[in-house]
C-alpha cells in the first residue's frame, strides 16, 4: 500500500479542527465497504499512528478485517501541525550549562597543549584566569563564533568518531 501523504494532511487537519471530540462518521464516512480507498485510509491511519500523531481507533478481526472505532489525535500531532513545532519543540529544547570555571578550565588546557613558549603559555595562563566573568562570557562567544567557521573541520571529527 503507497502512503498518501495529501490524505495524512487530510485526517491530520480533520481531527485537529474537530479535537477534542471529532466527528467520526464526517471524518471517515467512507471506512466501510472495505473498498481500496477503504484499505488505503486505514493504511494511512495506522501508520500516523505508528509515529504517534493520532490514535487511529483501528483495530483487526481475527480475519484481519480492518474495524474503527474513532481516531483522535495525539499532542504530537496537533504540534506537527504548528508552523513552531508547537509546545514538542519548547519542551524539547536542551539547554547546556557551563560553568565559568569549566570554560577556564578548557581554555587553559588548550594553552598549555599549545607548542607556545613557556614564558608566552604562562602570560596568556595568567590573563586567563584574570578574566572576569563578563569578560569570559564574551571571550566564549567569539571562541563559539570561530569553531563555527570551521565547521567543515567538525563534520569531519564528527564522522570519524561516528564512524559515518
Amino acid at each position: 500500500m503507497k502512503l498518501d501523504r495529501d490524505l495524512q494532511r487530510k485526517i491530520l487537519e480533520g481531527l485537529r479542527d474537530e479535537y477534542p471530540l471529532p466527528d467520526h462518521r464526517k471524518l471517515f464516512a467512507d471506512i466501510q465497504d472495505g473498498s481500496d480507498e477503504d484499505q488505503r485510509i486505514v493504511a494511512n491511519l495506522v501508520y500516523l499512528e505508528e509515529h504517534g500523531l493520532i490514535q487511529s481507533g483501528i483495530t483487526f478481526s481475527l480475519s484481519n478485517e480492518p474495524m474503527y472505532s474513532g481516531a483522535k489525535i495525539t499532542a504530537a500531532g496537533m504540534d506537527f501541525l504548528e508552523d513552531d513545532g508547537g509546545l514538542t519543540a519548547i519542551l524539547g529544547t536542551v539547554t547546556v550549562k557551563l560553568h565559568a570555571d569549566t570554560i577556564r578550565d578548557l581554555m587553559l588546557a588548550k594553552v598549555d597543549a599549545s607548542s607556545l613558549p613557556a614564558p608566552e603559555k604562562s602570560k596568556i595562563k595568567k590573563a586567563i584566569s584574570a578574566l572576569s566573568n563578563e569578560a569570559l562570557k564574551e571571550v566564549t562567544k567569539k571562541l563559539v563564533a570561530a569553531g563555527l567557521e570551521k565547521i567543515p573541520d567538525a563534520i569531519g571529527f564528527v564522522r570519524q568518531v561516528t564512524g559515518v
